[in-house]
């Protein structure tokens, strides 16, 4: 029998189940200014290169996916590659002066990573960053 687990290596998007739907599309569409792919009652597609991050409303969510198996608590955050160090700090303090809940400022890890994290109105943990060093593998624009 033949596998079919190549069909695992293309993510389309990553979904974000939100309780306040009209909050989180303002905060990622008018405060990120992240761009609307795609919208439908509840379900909200932004444009991120090869893939996608989602809102969807609880309602909806729970109208595919029982509520026992869903649970508030992190266990994942979204990350995104800056192209330079200095758009790490210069995006920090864009992000804060719209009142963008920031968990640190800007640090230089020594993972060779300079980041800071924010969190969106629901919870969701964000990081911004930029590879330091000799081995920074930089962004690939489309």
């Amino acid at each position: 029998m033949e596998t079919k687990r190549h069909l695992l290596t293309k993510i389309n998007d990553f979904c974000l189940f939100v309780e306040d739907f009209q909050g989180a599309l303002n905060f990622y569409k008018n405060v990120l200014g992240f761009e609307v792919k795609r919208e439908q009652p509840g379900y909200i597609e932004f444009r991120f290169y090869d893939t996608s991050i989602t809102i969807w409303n609880l309602e909806g969510v729970y109208q595919a996916i029982p509520k026992e198996y869903l649970s508030k608590g992190h266990r994942f955050m979204v990350a995104i590659l800056l192209p330079d160090l200095q758009d790490v700090d210069d995006l920090y303090i864009e992000l804060t002066s719209k009142g963008v809940n920031f968990i640190t400022p800007p640090e230089t890890f020594p993972w060779e990573a300079r980041a800071a994290y924010f969190t969106d109105p629901e919870g969701n943990i964000w990081e911004i960053f930029a590879w330091t060093g000799d081995q920074a593998p930089g962004i690939q624009n489309p």
